[in-house]
C-alpha cells in the first residue's frame, strides 16, 4: 500500500498552501465560531465569500459544471490544509456541505439555477429543520405537517437544536405530508423561507454560554410547490442523504493531529511533563488520532474508486465524536484549576479547552447519537440481527 501523495498532488498541495498564505489574513485564524459577535459573524461571512469567488467550493465538481474535477485525495488534502492552517468556519456551512449536494443529486432544475449558487456565494443561508422537542433520534416520529392548500405547502409544528437559524433565510426542513403511510415514508423535504411572517425563530442558550442553536415556530408557514425537494413523501430518503454527508464529512485527521500537538504544549506548560500517566495519556491521544488518520484514509481510498458514502460513514461519525470528547476532556483535566475557569476567562487561550470540551459533549448526540450510529454498524455493515 502507497499512502504517499502523488508528484500532482504535491504540486496541487503546495498550491492550497500558497493560496492561504496569501488570502487568509492573520487575525482571521483565530476566529473559532463559537463567538457570536457582528465582528466574528461579518469574518465568517467575508471568507465564504474568499472560497467561493475562488472557486475552491467547485473543487470536486466536473468540469463541464464549471467545477475543477478534483479527485476525492484533492478534496481530503484541501480541508486538511484548511485545519491546519486554523482558517475560520464559514457562515453557511450547513447550506454548502449538506445541503447542496442533496440538490445537486435530486434537485429540480428550476432548485438548483434558484439556489446553488446563491448558497455557495453566502448570499443565501441555509439552517437544518430535522429535530423535533419530540423526534430526535427517533426522527421519523416528527409532528410538523405539511398541508395542500390553496396551491401552497401549509406547514405548523416546531423544531429544535438548528445551528445557526438566526443567521438563516431560508431552512431545509422535514414535515409529515401523509398520515395515513407509515412514519418513515409519509415525510416530505421543504426549503422554507424563515423571513415569512409564519416563522419565528427563538435562540437557546446552551452549556457553553453561547447561542448557536435555536428553536424554529411554523405557524401556517407557506412553500411553494417548487420548493419541495423531490416527492413529497422522499423526505426520509433525502434526509438520509443528507446524514450520509453529515456524518462522513464532519471532521477531518489534521484538525485532531493539530489538537493533540496543542495538547501537548499544555502538558509542557503545565510543568507536569514529568508525570508519567499524564505524558501516556497524551501518548494515547495521539495514537487515538493516528489510528483516526488510518481510518480516514481507508475511507478516502473508497471514495477515490468512485465508492459513495454509505453506513460505513457511521464508523467515521462514531470514532471521531467519542475521540474528541476524550481528548477535551483530557486537555481541562490537564490545566488543571485553569480548566475550570469560565470560558473567556483571562488564561493565554480565554477557555478555549474548556469550551471545546463542553461542546464536545454534543459531538457524540448531533448527526445521530453513538448509540444510532451502532446500530447502524450492526446491522447494515456487519450484517447483525436487528435487536428486539
Amino acid at each position: 500500500m502507497d499512502l504517499d501523495f502523488s508528484a500532482e498532488e504535491r504540486e496541487f498541495q503546495s498550491e492550497v498552501r500558497e493560496w492561504l498564505k496569501q488570502n487568509l489574513p492573520a487575525d482571521w485564524r483565530s476566529v473559532s465560531g463559537f463567538d457570536e459577535g457582528k465582528d466574528e459573524e461579518e469574518i465568517r461571512r467575508s471568507w465564504q465569500i474568499r472560497l467561493y469567488e475562488a472557486g475552491w467550493f467547485k473543487l470536486g465538481w466536473p468540469l463541464e459544471q464549471g467545477g475543477r474535477g478534483g479527485t476525492p485525495v484533492m478534496q481530503s488534502i484541501f480541508q486538511e490544509e484548511l485545519a491546519l492552517s486554523g482558517a475560520p468556519p464559514i457562515l453557511g456551512s450547513l447550506g454548502v456541505t449538506l445541503l447542496v449536494p442533496v440538490l445537486m443529486a435530486h434537485g429540480t432544475d428550476w432548485q438548483k439555477s434558484a439556489y446553488v449558487e446563491k448558497i455557495l456565494s453566502g448570499e443565501l443561508i441555509f439552517c437544518q429543520g430535522f429535530s423535533e422537542p419530540n423526534a430526535g433520534s427517533d426522527l421519523a416520529s416528527l409532528s410538523a405537517r405539511a398541508e395542500r392548500r390553496n396551491g401552497h405547502w401549509i406547514i405548523n409544528g416546531q423544531k429544535v437544536w438548528s445551528s445557526g437559524a438566526h443567521h438563516a433565510h431560508r431552512s431545509f426542513l422535514l414535515a409529515r405530508t401523509d398520515q395515513s403511510l407509515r412514519p418513515h415514508e409519509g415525510i416530505g423535504y421543504f426549503l422554507v423561507d424563515m423571513e415569512q411572517p409564519g416563522v419565528e425563530v427563538r435562540q437557546i442558550r446552551q452549556l457553553t454560554g453561547g447561542q448557536e442553536f435555536s428553536e424554529i415556530f411554523l405557524a401556517d408557514a407557506k412553500v411553494d410547490e417548487r420548493d419541495v425537494v423531490g416527492a413529497p413523501t422522499d423526505g426520509w430518503r433525502l434526509a438520509m442523504s443528507t446524514f450520509s454527508h453529515e456524518r462522513g464529512g464532519l471532521a477531518n485527521a489534521a484538525r485532531f493531529e493539530v489538537a493533540v500537538q496543542e495538547l501537548a504544549t499544555i502538558l509542557r506548560d503545565s510543568g507536569r511533563s514529568h508525570e508519567g500517566v499524564a505524558r501516556q495519556h497524551v501518548a494515547q491521544a495521539y495514537i487515538e488520532a493516528r489510528v483516526f488518520r488510518a481510518l480516514s484514509l481507508r475511507v478516502l481510498s473508497r471514495a477515490q474508486r468512485g465508492v459513495e458514502a454509505g453506513p460505513e460513514a457511521s464508523i467515521v461519525k462514531l470514532y471521531w465524536s467519542e475521540m474528541d470528547k476524550r481528548l477535551r476532556d483530557l486537555g481541562v483535566a490537564i490545566q488543571g484549576m485553569h480548566g475550570a475557569l469560565a470560558i473567556d476567562a483571562e488564561t493565554d487561550d480565554r477557555g478555549a479547552w474548556r469550551r471545546a470540551w463542553l461542546w464536545s459533549l454534543a459531538e457524540t448526540i448531533y448527526a445521530g447519537t453513538s448509540e444510532i450510529q451502532r446500530n447502524i454498524i450492526a446491522e447494515r455493515v456487519l450484517g447483525l440481527p436487528r435487536s428486539r
